[in-house]
């Protein structure tokens, strides 16, 4: 049975992201060691056995996708709504926190992967009845729709740990697209060439109108980028992150509700305490509200 489920989990992440690849096969305490002497734990990337319970999908406003305070809200009603819908036994996945996107892998399933990136990410916390779940929600590309997922883990700390995972990566991701456009400042600036880069902008722009029409990753499909994809991303990424920074005073900070995580929050340590290598898992017994 185990080596049927191993064999399953090697195809599930053949044609899957580098850190994927890495974190299948090592053992417990390799993966510990290589997070502990990682200059970039999330080059390694950070992954979490959890149970999906499942998702809410809300349709918005691109203003909606802007302003952030609905998220909480809609997160903590999608919770408790999800859980009297679903039953158990949950599925197993594991969640992976790479340098660039959050990850939902099955690791019994080779179909069935999310790949978000971190970018779209509006919002992450726990609940504050259900304390043992982790909910994050992401924006389609096109700006109509986020979608709330629902996790449970074993314990509140380990929620609470992943949401400040979630949060600090958001951050490295915001901070270097940052710093690339302060770069790329300064090379305008001192070009000669400014005048021919300047006419070619609209035809970006109308570009980057077209990329946010693309479809989103879903829950139950696998979705490989390709070249095309990733520059569609990219200027995607730029549009959000252009206007999360004239609309909030703190824009690299990710939503995280009452828990009000911040960045400086994220700790190796207690991070690493939770990872775990990717292998197949049991479900977890149902999530009960505070104990």
């Amino acid at each position: 049975m185990a080596a049927r489920l191993l064999r399953k989990t090697g195809e599930a992440i053949k044609h899957s992201p580098a850190a994927m690849k890495r974190l299948m096969g090592i053992s417990k305490g390799k993966y510990k060691m290589e997070l502990a002497q990682a200059d970039d734990p999330f080059k390694v990337g950070l992954s979490y056995h959890v149970d999906y319970i499942g998702y809410e999908t809300y349709p918005t406003t691109e203003q909606d996708s802007v302003e952030e305070q609905k998220f909480a809200q809609m997160c903590e009603k999608s919770v408790v709504k999800v859980y009297q819908e679903k039953q158990p036994p949950f599925k197993r996945l594991v969640v992976i926190v790479s340098d660039q996107r959050l990850t939902v892998l099955d690791p019994n399933d080779e179909k069935s992967v999310v790949r978000i990136p971190l970018y779209r990410i509006a919002f992450c916390g726990s609940h504050s009845l259900f304390t043992k779940t982790f909910t994050f929600m992401e924006r389609s590309r096109d700006g109509t729709r986020t979608t709330c997922h629902v996790l449970a883990c074993e314990t509140p700390t380990k929620a609470q740990s992943m949401v400040r995972v979630v949060a600090k990566a958001f951050q490295n991701v915001f901070l270097a697209w940052s710093a690339q456009q302060r770069k790329e400042r300064r090379q305008r600036a001192t070009s000669t060439d400014q005048p021919e880069v300047a006419a070619e902008a609209p035809a970006e722009e109308a570009e980057t109108d077209a990329a946010a029409s693309a479809p989103m990753l879903n829950v139950d499909e696998v979705e490989k980028l390709d070249v095309s994809d990733e520059e569609k991303e990219r200027r995607h990424m730029h549009r959000t992150f252009s206007r999360r920074t004239l609309k909030k005073t703190a824009p690299d900070v990710l939503d995280t509700g009452a828990l009000k995580v911040k960045p400086d929050d994220f700790d190796i340590a207690e991070a690493a305490e939770f990872a775990e290598p990717v292998v197949p898992e049991e479900p977890l017994a149902t999530p009960t509200a505070v104990e």
